[in-house]
């Protein structure tokens, strides 16, 4: 009796787990863990991890229950970098192999098999399309290519009815021009037919990254680069294909603002918040979101920067003295700053910059008081910020501080004219001032 109670409490576990996703990392030191997330239009959500084995191999099993769609693996730091997204349609194991140079391959899975050698194909396609539009090749030649591409897409299309790989598949048909044109001419026609074939009412691929992708995309390739007047137009356009459906406008917007606020365009990323982006957040109550828009909107290339107390009753405002400031967010208790900041002071002696030419306003985020009044004793050229509470001190909450040293080069009015990333970076900024 009591073998057979075993038996029964083993059954569910053999079929919760009815399919699994399998594969080998190589080189197969190189990760150690994989995580498991399934794609959506607002963010991927968590599911599960496991581990990696010293063979290169990781197994995760898929319960019965688990939802169709689109998930991702993500193995590496930063996770921008070392992921791949798979199709799970509920019917099938899945294997891969990745290899760090190549990416990945999937080895059984109708469905990403299928996916997999369209997305191949697409690309040969491409490289075609790079030839075709070379003066010597004759009109025959390039409608011939033209036509052969279009026979590739029926192909996977009717291939991939009724699967979900048909849905992203089928976004990838282009226009087929009726005779020669030039390399100008279809880039306009592929402009005017970009969405043709893209549904943001297909909630397979909402329920992806592609219609994100592919805004983007369309905004930065059909736009001269640093044209805003023609990102603006591009991003109407898309809001305009999204309509009413807030949640992709939200997720596409947001992501697009990210682009160009990490590019300090801030014409275009205020643009973007001003017209759709605060709205959303807004209306979805994305406080975080809200708070990194006002962070941005006040720390932006050429945005005055928000004033604070300097001590002695003078604030970053009162300081007139200098033609240009050195705002940096450091503290006492980090190793870069502590190797940083004396290279800045002997960078600034060793140009003989005074400090009527520029003067450094070092602000310190600190938990204490100590080692931060011993450290500052080395620069006394430098006006000195005591900032108590670290990363939660209200300044730097303002200023989007999420790590130290963090440089903002302003002029006399206290408008940024540039932020660094890197000493190096700093010392061409302060040369080219």
């Amino acid at each position: 009796m009591k073998k057979i109670s075993i038996l029964f409490l083993l059954i569910p576990l053999f079929t919760l787990a009815q399919f699994k996703i399998s594969g080998t990392f190589n080189p197969k030191e190189k990760f150690s863990q994989v995580f498991l997330y399934q794609v959506t239009a607002k963010a991927p959500a968590y599911i599960s991890y496991t581990s990696i084995n010293k063979e290169g191999a990781m197994e995760i099993p898929l319960e019965k229950d688990f939802k169709a769609g689109m998930y991702r693996l993500v193995f590496g730091v930063p996770q921008d970098e070392y992921y791949f997204d798979f199709i799970f349609n509920g019917k099938e194991n899945i294997s891969f192999e990745y290899v760090l140079t190549e990416g990945a391959t999937f080895l059984t899975s109708e469905e990403n098999l299928l996916l997999q050698e369209y997305n191949t194909k697409a690309d040969e396609a491409k490289a075609l399309l790079g030839e075709v539009f070379k003066p010597n090749v004759s009109e025959k030649t390039f409608l011939n290519v033209f036509h052969a591409i279009d026979a590739v897409q029926n192909t996977y299309e009717t291939e991939s009815e009724g699967m979900i790989a048909h849905h992203f598949i089928k976004t990838g048909r282009i226009p087929i021009p009726k005779k020669k044109i030039s390399l100008k001419q279809y880039i306009s026609l592929e402009k005017d037919h970009f969405f043709n074939h893209i549904d943001f009412n297909d909630p397979v691929l909402q329920q992806s990254e592609y219609l994100i992708n592919a805004s983007t995309i369309y905004v930065f390739r059909f736009a001269e680069k640093e044209n805003d007047k023609a990102y603006k137009e591009n991003i109407d356009f898309i809001a305009s294909k999204v309509d009413d459906n807030f949640s992709v406008k939200k997720s596409i917007m947001e992501s697009l603002w990210n682009d160009f606020s990490q590019e300090e365009n801030a014409e275009v990323a205020n643009y973007i918040a001003d017209t759709y982006l605060l709205k959303l957040a807004k209306a979805y109550n994305d406080q975080k979101l809200i708070m990194a828009i006002n962070a941005f909107q006040k720390t932006g290339i050429g945005a005055k920067v928000p004033n604070f107390n300097l001590g002695n009753s003078q604030t970053l405002y009162d300081l007139e003295e200098a033609n240009n400031y050195l705002l940096i967010f450091w503290s006492s208790t980090c190793s870069h700053c502590l190797k940083e900041i004396p290279e800045v002071k002997d960078f600034l002696n060793s140009h003989n910059v005074s400090t009527k030419q520029l003067q450094v306003v070092a602000f310190g985020l600190e938990d204490d008081e100590h080692p931060w009044k011993d450290t500052i004793k080395n620069y006394p050229d430098f006006i000195h910020v005591f900032g108590a509470g670290k990363w939660d001190n209200q300044t730097a909450v303002e200023y989007s501080i999420m790590a130290t040293p963090t440089y903002f080069l302003l002029d006399n009015s206290k408008r940024i004219l540039a932020k660094p990333e890197t000493l190096e970076d700093l010392k061409k900024s302060i040369d080219d001032l």
